[in-house]
C-alpha cells in the first residue's frame, strides 16, 4: 500500500510516496527527502543546504540535518503508486488563499469558509433587485442554516427514525411501526441534551429556520430542535419529517391529485402546506433520502405526490430507499416489492431510466450476523448498501459549499429570466403607449391647427368654435378609445401564451439550440411572474435596466465560474 505524503514549501506542494525516497538536486548538492510510517515528512541534508532557506515550513528537529514535518500542518494522505509530482495548481490562487494544501482532494476549511461567504455576499447583492421586481426569489433565501443538513422524508414506519438513530450512534427518535411523531425534528450536536419547541427553533435568529414563519401557526408548533451531545454527527443535523400516509380520498373516491380539486399539487389536510414544506427544506438540505418500505413500495399517494412536485429539479442529491430489505422471507417477495416501487416511481418521474434505489436495512437487535430468512446470504450486499447511504450522509458537510454555489446560480438565473422577461414585456407595453400618445398629439395638433386655420382666414366664429369643440371631444373619445385598448392589450400581454411567446424573443438562441436547463428555469418562474406583473399593472411596474441585466449576467459568468474554481479538488485538468 502506497502513500502519498504532502509537504507545503513556499506555496507550492511536493508529493511523497511512503516506501520512496527521492534524490532532489539543488546547486549541485543532492537532498534526500522521504518519509517513514508515522506520517513524518524527512529532508535529510547538510544543515548549511540551501533547503532551508527554500522551505520555511519544515521545522528542524533535533534529528542530525534533517527536518520533521508533523501531521499538525494539515497532512493528509491517500493512496497512490505514482512517483512523487509537482502540483499544477496556479501559484497565484495559494498566494491569494494563503492556505496550506494537503494533497489530497478535499478543499480546506479556509477555502471553504472563504467561498461561503463570497456567495452569501453575492446572494444579498441580488435581493434588493429581487425585492424591487417582486422576483421569484424567496424572502431570506439568501439565508443559510447555522449547520450543513441531512433531510428525510418518507412512508410512515419506513425506517427514518431508526436511520436517525443508527447515524447518531444513540437514540434520539422514536421508532414504531405505527406513526410516531407529526412534527417536523431537527436533530443538531451541542454540548449537552436539551429541547425547544417549535416556536423558539424558528424565532432563533440563528438557526436558520425563521423564514418557515411563512407557512403559518401550525406548522410552527408542530417543528422541534433536539440538541443531542455524545453523537456520530458533529459537524452537521440531521432532520425527520412526519410519516407520509394515503392521501385523502375526495367525494369522487379519488386521490386530491386526480380530482381536479388540489390546485398546483398542495395540500392542506395536515393544516399547513406539506409539499411546500418539503420543497423548503429539500432546496436547503445538503443531502435529501426519500424512504420506502417492503409494506408500502411507492403505492402511498401522497409520497409520489411530494415526489413530483416537491423533490423535482433535487435528483444530485436525492437519494431513494428501500429500507428494510431483511424483512423479506422469499426473494419472490423482494421482487414484488421491488418492482411494485419501480413501477409507482415511473409514474412521477418523467424519464426512462429510473434512479439508483439504495436497497439496504438497519442492524437488527438479533445482530447483523443473524440470518434468520431465506435470503441471508443477501444480507451482505444489504449492509454495504447501508455503508454507501451512510457515506453519502457523512458527506453533507462537504456538499454544503457545492450546494450553496448551485443554490446561488439557480437563484441568478431565476431573477436574470424573470427580469429579461419583465423587460421585455415593458417595452411592448411602452410602445403601445407611445404610439396611443403620439395619436393622440396628431389629432390635438391637427384641431388646433385648423383653428389657427380659421382664425388667420378670418372665417366666422362658428367654425372655430365647432373645429375647437370637435378636437377637444375627438381627443377625449381617443384618449377613451386608447385606455381601453390599452387595458385589453395589457390583459393579452400578462396571459401565459404571451409570456411564453415573450420567452422565446428573449431567449431564442437557447431554445434553438435545445437547452432544457433554461426551459426548466421558465417553467419554475412563469406562474410567479405572471402574478407579480398582474398585482403591480405594467404601468406601475418598476423598470428593469440594462444595468440590472449586466449585473446579474456578471455574477454568472465570472462570479460563479471563479467560486466553482476554488471548491474544484485538484486534478489534472485544473487550469494553471
Amino acid at each position: 500500500m502506497w502513500k502519498t505524503v504532502t509537504l507545503d514549501v513556499s506555496r507550492r506542494r511536493l508529493h511523497f510516496s511512503r516506501k520512496v525516497s527521492t534524490i532532489l538536486s539543488n546547486n549541485n548538492c543532492n537532498v534526500t527527502v522521504g518519509s517513514d510510517y508515522y506520517n513524518y515528512c524527512y529532508c535529510a541534508a547538510p544543515s548549511s543546504h540551501p533547503i532551508q532557506g527554500m522551505y520555511p515550513r519544515c521545522n528542524f528537529s533535533s534529528h542530525s540535518n534533517s527536518w520533521k514535518w508533523s501531521n499538525q500542518n494539515n497532512t493528509s494522505s491517500s493512496s497512490s503508486s505514482s512517483l512523487p509530482a509537482f502540483n499544477n495548481k496556479s501559484s497565484s490562487s495559494l498566494e491569494k488563499n494563503d492556505e496550506t494544501y494537503n494533497g489530497s482532494t478535499d478543499v480546506s476549511s479556509n477555502v471553504q469558509s472563504q467561498i461561503m461567504d463570497q456567495c452569501a455576499s453575492l446572494h444579498a447583492s441580488i435581493m434588493p433587485l429581487n425585492s424591487k421586481l417582486v422576483g421569484p426569489l424567496a424572502k431570506n433565501s439568501d439565508r443559510g442554516t447555522s449547520l450543513p443538513f441531512v433531510f428525510l422524508v418518507g412512508n410512515h414506519s419506513s425506517g427514518k427514525s431508526s436511520f436517525i438513530n443508527y447515524v447518531l450512534g444513540r437514540d434520539v427518535q422514536t421508532a414504531g411501526v405505527a406513526p410516531t411523531d407529526d412534527c417536523f425534528t431537527v436533530v443538531a450536536p451541542g454540548p449537552e441534551d436539551t429541547d425547544q419547541d417549535g416556536p423558539a427553533l424558528i424565532g432563533d435568529p440563528d438557526m436558520g429556520f425563521s423564514a418557515l414563519r411563512q407557512f403559518g401557526p401550525t406548522l410552527i408548533h408542530h417543528t422541534q430542535l433536539k440538541v443531542r451531545k455524545g453523537t456520530n454527527t458533529n459537524s452537521f443535523m440531521m432532520i425527520d419529517s412526519p410519516g407520509m400516509i394515503d392521501s385523502p380520498v375526495s367525494q369522487s373516491g379519488m386521490p386530491d391529485r386526480y380530482s381536479g380539486n388540489n390546485s398546483g399539487g398542495q395540500s392542506m389536510d395536515r393544516g399547513y402546506d406539506f409539499q411546500g414544506v418539503v420543497r423548503w427544506f429539500a432546496e436547503r438540505a445538503d443531502v435529501v433520502l426519500l424512504f420506502f418500505d417492503p409494506d408500502k413500495p411507492g403505492t402511498t399517494g401522497e409520497t409520489l405526490n411530494v415526489l413530483l412536485h416537491s423533490l423535482g429539479g433535487m435528483d444530485h442529491k436525492l437519494l431513494i430507499v428501500l429500507n428494510k430489505a431483511d424483512q423479506f422471507k422469499k426473494i419472490h417477495d423482494f421482487a414484488r416489492a421491488y418492482g411494485s416501487l419501480c413501477w409507482n416511481l415511473s409514474k412521477v418521474i418523467p424519464r426512462k431510466d429510473l434512479p439508483r434505489i439504495f436497497t439496504m436495512c438497519l442492524p437488527n437487535k438479533a445482530g447483523e450476523g443473524s440470518d434468520h430468512s431465506s435470503i441471508g446470504a443477501g444480507l451482505i450486499d444489504l449492509h454495504q448498501t447501508r455503508d454507501d447511504v451512510v457515506a453519502e450522509v457523512m458527506k453533507a458537510p462537504k456538499r454544503r459549499v457545492d450546494n450553496v454555489i448551485t443554490h446561488l446560480n439557480n437563484s441568478v438565473h431565476l431573477l436574470l429570466m424573470h427580469a429579461q422577461i419583465a423587460q421585455d414585456v415593458q417595452k411592448k407595453y411602452s410602445k403601445m403607449v407611445w404610439d396611443n400618445r403620439i395619436q393622440e398629439l396628431g389629432s390635438l395638433t391637427a384641431g388646433v391647427g385648423l383653428g389657427v386655420l380659421g382664425f388667420y382666414a378670418q372665417l366666422p366664429v362658428e367654425f372655430t368654435s365647432a373645429a375647437a369643440a370637435m378636437t377637444v371631444f375627438g381627443v377625449g373619445g381617443m384618449k377613451w378609445l386608447n385606455g381601453n385598448k390599452l387595458k385589453e392589450e395589457e390583459r393579452n400581454l400578462l396571459s401565459m401564451e404571451e409570456l411564453s411567446a415573450s420567452f422565446q424573443r428573449t431567449h431564442s438562441r437557447e431554445i434553438s439550440e435545445a437547452d432544457e436547463f433554461i426551459v426548466s428555469v421558465w417553467q419554475r418562474i412563469r406562474e410567479n411572474l405572471q402574478l407579480s406583473l398582474k398585482a403591480e399593472g405594467l404601468d406601475k411596474y418598476p423598470s428593469v435596466s440594462d444595468s440590472d441585466l449586466n449585473g446579474l449576467r456578471d455574477i454568472l459568468d465570472q462570479d460563479i465560474p471563479r467560486l466553482r474554481r476554488m471548491a474544484s479538488p485538484t486534478h489534472f485538468g485544473t487550469k494553471s
